[in-house]
């Protein structure tokens, strides 16, 4: 895990957040005309959407405190005997700490009505910083293919960036289209914690978003970007924290499609005539309402993505008369590297260069390669599996992804354009059920799931990727009122993701017994395929070598609890959680064979001497570099997290308050139940190998840290009569590092054998 502290001391004029969970709290103080406190007086808090009710008494210094409300519209009715009835209402925004102060008037038969908290701007309660999305962002901000998480990018403090957590960067997180990679704060896109309802929504392998909800079924979401209480942790990046919608005791419904479509719009300076082609369409519909009764509510949505695109890449594939052997056009001279003979004028005395080459070799006759020295390996995968150019060999090259690539200088460079077809399909669906108690208590549970499927082309036509995605997330939470200064929240969550990514060749078309190849294409039908091949100069040829195909399938069973207590002054609050993570996976690694080639052994001299070409060296079989692996490698990994915290909010003065905790979390290593690791140890100066969980070594590699202890500070001081609010924190947050750094250690042997 790393480690990160800050230290935080500035004027504030916007909007400053002061969450410390998915739930909300309201306090204030209630006073008489003469502004003395008035102790015993009952304060109720009713949720406008579904009835349901919550007491609060004043203490002796006139203060109450309702928390762990779900976010909302609420109204807030103080009574006491010889003073008017007075009603505000309140919006609560998730994870919020709203001050409502009350001056009653004398009188029975007189009430006010106020609102409060719509237009409130300055958070004046906390020190964390942040910002929330909000229903109405979420509903009537654009959002091109309806990711929620781009509405993140909003908040001061973040923007996107790159990495695995793009989704299109590593094939071991395979999901075009859900993209995490939001740096918050500075931090990188791998230390954000995500959750949903206040239960984790992380994915550990990347630490990156599992779910991505359709933005209808979130009511809002809150992003705290620094100096966040002892509650929250995980990382030390941003804190995602996404509240589900519920249903209300109105029914409510809506349906929707949101086109896209090629025909319509303009083409991009890097598309092509024709390949403009797009088709999107988003669709989906949402429905809540009450059950009989009024005390339980129901809310269910589903949206559905159908995306088509043309995608175009230029790249540079040899020409008929190269693939023939014969480069008298190619504007490069080749020479035969089995007539290398000594430099009749080298001189020993000077190192060895292109002016003083130790070897010299012979030019093939009128730069043709002959036949009986074409390797047939070479022959066959260039005659069978790449296409013929198609245009001049001049204009700039560029991926798929639409960016630039040097892919040689060559009168062939940049010959073949590439036209192919994306497809990214997604179904997802929420289905959430509230139960309201006559104390007070509330029970929610949901589930939430996605499927993400498609086709990516990548490499040259025959040789794109396949994925087949299936992420879930459930809760079910339990808020329990023992008296009005003493909530207890407990849940239990379950958060799964399983990834699938293959190529069009697995399962179908063994290429590599079609080359004559031996001593590689180990694993049987799902390792099907071909080389690949790299060849300078030229687009990569063959299959993706690095985990294709690939499976992995998390799983993390989550148990939170936190119980808070309001006394006096203090709003205390202590909790933990513990989570495990199940683990299993498997995927290839150059099982099919790695092959890289340079001009080296067609050079003039053997050296970079301008003359050359790594397609010659390639029909000629003899690779720069070669790689394979024998054995597939497979895990079936678990690991434990648990985490513990106290923390206390200390309202020194009206306006003055002062935030205080300590965080405890523990990481223990991950292990395979099924298999022992191994690695290299350098101890005095020798290389010694072990094996995990033998002779004192830890079975994972690695021993826990035991003294990750993370303590938090921060005071907030208003000046109302100026508008500002004074903020001052400190805080040790630790992000854990990707668990697929870890994957690593199965490429040792005896589990596989790299070469």
């Amino acid at each position: 895990m790393t480690k990160s502290s800050g230290c935080l001391l500035f004027l504030a004029f916007g909007s400053l957040l002061s969450a410390q969970s998915n739930l909300a709290t309201v306090s204030g103080s209630v006073s008489d005309p003469h502004t003395k406190v008035l102790p015993g007086v009952e304060v109720q808090v009713r949720s406008v959407e579904t009835g349901a009710l919550r007491i609060a008494v004043t203490d002796a210094g006139g203060f109450y405190e309702v928390s762990s409300l779900s976010p909302g519209d609420y109204k807030i009715e103080v009574r006491a005997s010889g003073f008017a009835m007075t009603t505000r209402t309140a919006r609560l925004e998730v994870g919020q700490r709203m001050r409502v102060d009350f001056g009653l008037d004398i009188g029975e038969a007189k009430s006010s009505i106020d609102v409060v908290g719509r237009a409130e701007m300055l958070k004046t309660d906390d020190a964390s910083l942040g910002e929330v999305v909000e229903t109405k962002s979420i509903q009537e901000l654009p959002l091109n293919g309806r990711m929620l998480l781009d509405l993140a990018l909003t908040v001061p403090g973040s923007h996107m960036s790159h990495g695995a957590q793009s989704g299109d960067m590593n094939p071991l997180y395979w999901r075009p289209g859900q993209n995490s990679a939001i740096s918050i704060g500075g931090s990188r896109p791998n230390a954000n914690y995500f959750l949903i309802d206040g239960a984790t929504n992380t994915d550990p392998t990347f630490n990156t978003q599992n779910i991505s909800l359709s933005p209808d079924a979130v009511r809002e979401f809150q992003v705290q970007t620094g100096s966040y209480a002892a509650e929250l942790g995980g990382a030390g990046g941003g804190q995602i924290n996404i509240v589900t919608r519920g249903g209300t005791s109105q029914y409510h419904g809506s349906a929707y499609e949101f086109l896209r479509n090629g025909a319509l719009d303009a083409r991009a300076f890097n598309e092509m005539p024709g390949g403009n082609f797009l088709v999107q369409n988003n669709f989906g519909g949402a429905f809540g309402g009450a059950f009989p009764g009024k005390k339980t509510f129901f809310f269910a949505n589903y949206e559905g993505l159908r995306k088509i695109k043309a995608m175009t890449m230029t790249d540079t594939v040899p020409t008929k008369d190269e693939v023939s052997g014969d480069f008298s056009n190619a504007g490069v001279n080749v020479f035969n590297p089995f007539s290398a003979h000594k430099n009749p004028s080298y001189d020993p005395t000077k190192p060895v260069s292109r002016s003083n080459p130790q070897i010299v070799r012979e030019q093939f006759p009128n730069n043709q390669i002959p036949a009986s020295l074409i390797s047939s390996v070479a022959s066959t995968m260039l005659t069978k599996y790449v296409p013929q150019p198609m245009i001049a060999g001049s204009m700039p090259g560029m991926t798929m992804m639409g960016l630039p690539t040097v892919v040689g200088s060559g009168a062939d460079a940049n010959n073949y354009l590439d036209q192919r077809i994306e497809r990214h399909f997604s179904d997802q669906g929420t289905l959430r059920v509230d139960r309201v108690f006559t104390r007070g208590d509330t029970l929610m549970a949901r589930y939430s799931v996605s499927s993400e499927n498609g086709f990516m082309p990548q490499n040259l036509p025959g040789f794109g990727a396949f994925h087949d995605n299936l992420s879930q997330n459930a809760l079910i939470s339990w808020n329990r009122i023992f008296t009005p200064s003493l909530v207890n929240t407990a849940s239990v969550a379950y958060s799964r993701l399983s990834m699938h990514r293959s190529s069009q060749n697995n399962e179908s078309n063994d290429i590599v017994s079609q080359l004559g190849i031996k001593g590689v294409g180990f694993g049987g039908k799902g390792a099907y395929g071909a080389p690949w091949f790299n060849v300078q100069g030229y687009s990569g040829i063959g299959d993706t070598f690095a985990a294709t195909p690939m499976h992995a399938w998390d799983t993390i069973l989550e148990g939170r609890d936190a119980l808070s207590w309001q006394h006096g002054r203090h709003s205390l609050k202590v909790g933990g959680s513990y989570r495990w993570y199940i683990w299993p996976m498997w995927g290839f690694f150059q099982n099919r064979g790695y092959y890289q080639f340079t001009n080296g052994f067609t050079t003039r001299s053997a050296t970079n001497d301008g003359t050359g070409s790594a397609l010659a060296s390639f029909l000629l079989g003899l690779p720069a570099v070669r790689q394979r692996q024998a054995g597939v490698p497979s895990m079936d990994l678990r690991q434990w997290y648990a985490d513990s915290f106290v923390q206390d909010t200390w309202r020194i003065t009206p306006r003055t308050s002062l935030d205080f905790g300590l965080r405890y979390e523990f990481m223990s290593p991950l292990t395979d139940v099924k298999r022992q690791w191994s690695n290299l140890l350098v101890d005095n100066g020798k290389l010694n190998a072990f094996i995990g969980g033998q002779q004192g070594m830890p079975r994972g590699l690695l021993y826990p840290k035991k003294l990750d202890f993370a303590p938090r500070l921060g005071l907030a001081h208003q000046i109302p009569n100026a508008g500002l609010v004074f903020r001052a924190a400190y805080g040790i947050f630790y992000t854990p590092v990707d668990m697929n750094t870890w994957c690593n250690q199965l490429h040792n042997v005896p589990l596989v054998f790299p070469e």
